[in-house]
């Protein structure tokens, strides 16, 4: 059948109509319902195959696929235009690589590619996969688009848009949370939530790792951009902040340092052209910026494009629930009645259905559409002044590079960091001979240092320099009040994630232009981009692990060729002797110790900071060390037997994402554990089954208690109070838990000899309910006198501590709702980190109320019977981003037997 027929003729106009718009399938002819219906939800691979539906009977779609999801679901979305541009793609992709990457190209050609050239859009049906209206929203826009693609409005998007519309950029959690709730529609047990992450190991956090990188799914997504190189990325969110509708961009107060001006002017017009449309259909309820929903952070995966000079935002609409919900006008405040600046129709109460919520998606996504068809040839040329923007502003303002040496206590940590810069686009250079170079490392005075061939730079007169100086600057989180001395505006994330000090990477800033002969010894890192190269996939399940000293599984960071070119220096052993040392300095040396225990061989720690391998044989010593990068001595035997293999416990916590990191960590490092239930803690006799027992940081949901910081006094001469907030409070066990019966579990394990490690909040309860001769000196405190939010804070550490080896003597720990303690008489232990007594705390971030902690303990190595209660009071795996205090999780993971 001819896709296009010729059907009417008035005088001498021809009217072409798309023979085929009425042949496109319904949703609802595939799904069996139509979306948006009362509890009803179409799973990922009903969503996929609609789509495959659509490309079979219209030729303005094109199926395209990205990668594999963690549980092997293929990532496909579809391409949507008119036929002239989706025959002629490739030239457009090639536009758009182009000017995304400005360096030599002139105004003028720039003018005229982005006359030629066709906006590409990404609009996808969410992450958060609990957030349900967002993925049955999809189909719906791909079938209006195709239904009204002869209306002048649907046909100017098409010929000067290329939609790409994903399902959803978390294909598992989609199909997990549909399934399981349409397994229980219409039973006592439909609103009960997934028992599990909706992604594997980080759940809600999938949208906090854009900048690690640290998921498959992550790396599809960041992958898929960088082929594609989009002029628009629009992520859809629930829920708006009752009792409005949908929340829009302008975000809220601050957004990041470092984001482009011209492109957060972008993204503010197009929020508000949505509200517009919005209000131009009746959809009432639409609001901005407010007191949430700040950009400061950089993880998010809808924000952290901005940096790579592309308008990026996402919305949160009303809902979250498939069954409708009734809210009278008495719940709504009087405030929230009357028209706003920001908030012009207020939604005055009603019945919210999920129709309703896929109805102002999709009048979201398709005003979206319309801004770009509008002002196509500015988004294009837009994204080339933004890059060209940058490359002057690091020619002209300080830092003018990034120098990170070859030399460092951990290797390999610099090249995880650098990796994952190159993966996002970024252009990493090492000298291939020594030069000299004016810099700096944090407050020193600049000089003249020469560094040697092998350094790594990374200039800031690059393009994508903006993500650069987001995640390796300093951060200091604005003090931003309504009025002086009003309360203070928390961050909505993070405060401060500084790379180089959460990584243990020794990082200097360039502080005077590089000379040329600077730039004649550098030497790119991977090949110069071809704009015209075909787009690959990133698939994980097909290609063996090519970079084994990488943490992350799979093809890890080498399906870019940039990155790929990233490596440390070869592993290298010296000395005589038959057994191996390692350092824990070094993270990978944990690999091999888990590598070498899995071959029966034994290790022993011998006291002077280092763990010694034992019958291991010397071809496979040097495999292990030439794979994982390390530096390791051959020894003699020590004396002594050997210790046994710990047998490590974590705290089941299944829908805890702190405890899904800790996986992550634990998994990318080679540990062997299980995982241990509340009933596995109820039965007692842990001793007989596990040496070490690690509970993540969970406010509750395993001992009752504790309540991190919100519980308790408050520390001697503190405002406040227990009354002060509470946050944290009304937390406990697991409804139904027997607390005594694990009280009494635990209490016995350590006794025994075993050794129980908490991190974070976690270390609390543990001191309550076994009577610890500690105390928080921060429990109660409020916020407005003390306060941290998630950012790196100094410590001085006790290296010489069998839990704190490898470490450096200052370290930056993440400080997130944390304990500080303070030790009481009885006490018998050692203190393995401590906050300065008279040296600025504040490593990175917002910190408020200091000289409370100042002098204060931030890790503890408790006695507690024959065994050992290891209290980290921060959160040494937090996002899988602090590869510089992994070390001491791992340390006190083998800290038994």
């Amino acid at each position: 059948m001819p896709r296009y027929a010729l059907v009417l003729l008035l005088g001498a106009l021809p009217v072409v109509l798309p023979a085929q718009s009425a042949g496109i399938p319904t949703p609802e002819s595939v799904f069996g319902f139509a979306p948006g219906g009362d509890r009803k939800l179409a799973n990922y691979e009903q969503v996929v195959e609609y789509y495959r539906r659509v490309d079979a009977a219209s030729d303005r779609v094109r199926l395209a696929e990205a990668g594999r999801s963690f549980q092997g679901r293929t990532f496909t979305f579809a391409l949507v235009s008119s036929r002239r541009n989706l025959d002629r793609l490739d030239r457009y992709r090639e536009i758009a690589r182009r000017l995304a990457h400005p360096e030599g190209l002139g105004e003028a050609e720039a003018r005229a590619l982005a006359r030629e050239g066709k906006a590409f859009v990404h609009i996808d049906g969410g992450l958060h996969s609990s957030e349900v209206a967002a993925p049955q929203h999809t189909p719906v826009l791909l079938h209006e688009l195709l239904r009204r693609a002869n209306e002048p409005e649907i046909a100017a998007i098409l010929d000067n848009v290329i939609l790409m519309l994903w399902p959803t950029i978390n294909p598992d959690g989609h199909s997990m949370v549909a399934d399981h709730y349409m397994a229980r529609v219409g039973t006592p047990n439909e609103t009960q939530g997934l028992p599990t992450l909706y992604q594997e190991y980080v759940g809600h956090d999938n949208n906090r790792d854009a900048y690690m990188l640290n998921t498959i799914e992550s790396r599809v997504m960041e992958h898929a951009w960088r082929e594609w190189e989009p002029h628009i990325i629009y992520v859809h969110h629930q829920s708006a902040p009752f009792p409005t509708r949908i929340w829009l961009p302008p975000f809220a107060e601050p957004i990041a340092t470092h984001a482009p001006f011209l492109v957060s002017r972008q993204l503010n017009m197009i929020g508000m052209a949505i509200a517009r449309r919005l209000e131009e259909e009746g959809k009432v309820g639409a609001t901005h910026m407010g007191t949430g929903y700040d950009a400061w952070y950089p993880g998010y995966i809808d924000y952290n494009p901005v940096f790579k000079n592309i308008p990026a935002f996402w919305t949160e609409t009303q809902g979250g629930s498939a069954a409708p919900t009734t809210s009278p006008l008495e719940r709504i405040q009087p405030d929230m009645r009357r028209p706003q600046s920001l908030y012009s129709s207020p939604w005055l109460g009603g019945t919210w259905t999920l129709r309703d919520a896929v109805e102002y998606m999709t009048t979201a996504s398709v005003a979206t559409l319309d801004y770009a068809a509008r002002y196509k040839e500015s988004l294009l040329f837009n994204r080339y002044q933004a890059g060209r923007a940058q490359i002057a502003k690091g020619r002209t303002e300080a830092p003018y590079a990034y120098i990170v040496p070859q030399d460092q206590r951990d290797p390999v940590a610099p090249v995880e960091m650098l990796r994952r810069l190159a993966f996002a686009g970024l252009r990493v250079y090492q000298l291939a001979a020594p030069a000299v170079i004016t810099s700096a490392a944090g407050s020193d005075a600049p000089a003249a240092v020469t560094y040697p061939a092998g350094t790594w730079i990374v200039p800031a007169d690059q393009e994508f320099a903006a993500l650069a100086r987001e995640v390796l600057d300093v951060q200091v989180y604005p003090d931003i009040r309504e009025s002086p001395g009003g309360p203070l505006e928390l961050p909505y994330d993070a405060a401060g994630w500084t790379l180089p000090l959460s990584m243990g990477v020794r990082t200097l800033v360039a502080t005077s232009p590089l000379g040329d002969d600077v730039r004649k010894a550098m030497r790119l890192a991977g090949a110069p981009l071809n704009p015209s190269s075909k787009p690959t996939l990133y698939n994980m399940t097909a290609v063996a692990d090519a970079a084994p000293f990488d943490s992350v599984p799979g093809i890890g960071f080498d399906a870019s060729p940039a990155a790929r070119a990233i490596v440390p220096p070869d592993g290298r052993i010296r000395g005589a002797g038959p057994a191996l040392a390692v350092d824990p300095a070094e993270n990978n040396a944990f690999k091999a110790i888990n590598r070498a225990w899995k071959l029966r061989a034994s290790v022993r720690y011998d006291g002077s900071g280092r763990y010694v391998v034992s019958g291991y044989p010397t071809w496979a010593q040097d495999e292990l060390v030439r794979a994982l990068a390390i530096r390791a001595e051959r020894v003699a035997e020590p004396e002594g037997p050997a210790a046994a293999r710990p047998r490590i416990g974590l705290f089941l916590a299944p829908t805890s994402m702190d405890e899904g990191w800790t996986r992550w960590v634990l998994d990318a490092y080679e540990f062997e554990y299980q995982r241990v239930s509340g009933a596995d803690l109820e039965a007692g006799s842990l001793r007989e089954k596990i040496d070490v027992l690690v509970i993540s940081d969970e406010a509750g949901g395993v001992l009752a208690g504790g309540r991190g910081r919100g519980a308790g006094p408050a520390a001697p001469g503190a405002p406040g109070g227990a009354a002060a907030q509470g946050r944290g409070a009304g937390v406990g066990q697991t409804p139904g838990a027997n607390n005594d019966a694990r009280v009494k579990a635990i209490d016995e394990f350590v006794r025994a000899g075993g050794t129980l490690v908490c991190l974070n909040r976690s270390s609390m309860a543990v001191v309550d309910q076994l009577k610890l001769p500690v105390r928080n000196v921060v429990a109660g405190v409020n916020r407005q006198q003390f306060f941290a939010g998630t950012s790196l804070l100094w410590v001085s550490i006790d290296p010489g501590a069998r839990v704190a080896a490898g470490m450096p003597a200052r370290a930056a720990i993440f400080f997130s709702g944390s304990p500080v303690f303070e030790t009481l008489d009885g006490f018998r232990g050692r203190v393995l980190a401590r906050y300065p007594e008279t040296e600025p705390l504040l490593a990175s971030g917002f910190l408020q109320g200091e000289k409370l902690i100042q002098g204060r303990i931030a890790a503890l190595d408790v006695e507690h019977g024959d065994g050992h209660i290891v209290l980290l009071g921060f959160r040494p795996q937090w996002r899988g981003q602090p590869f510089g205090t992994f070390r001491m999780l791992f340390n006190a993971a083998m800290y038994g037997r």
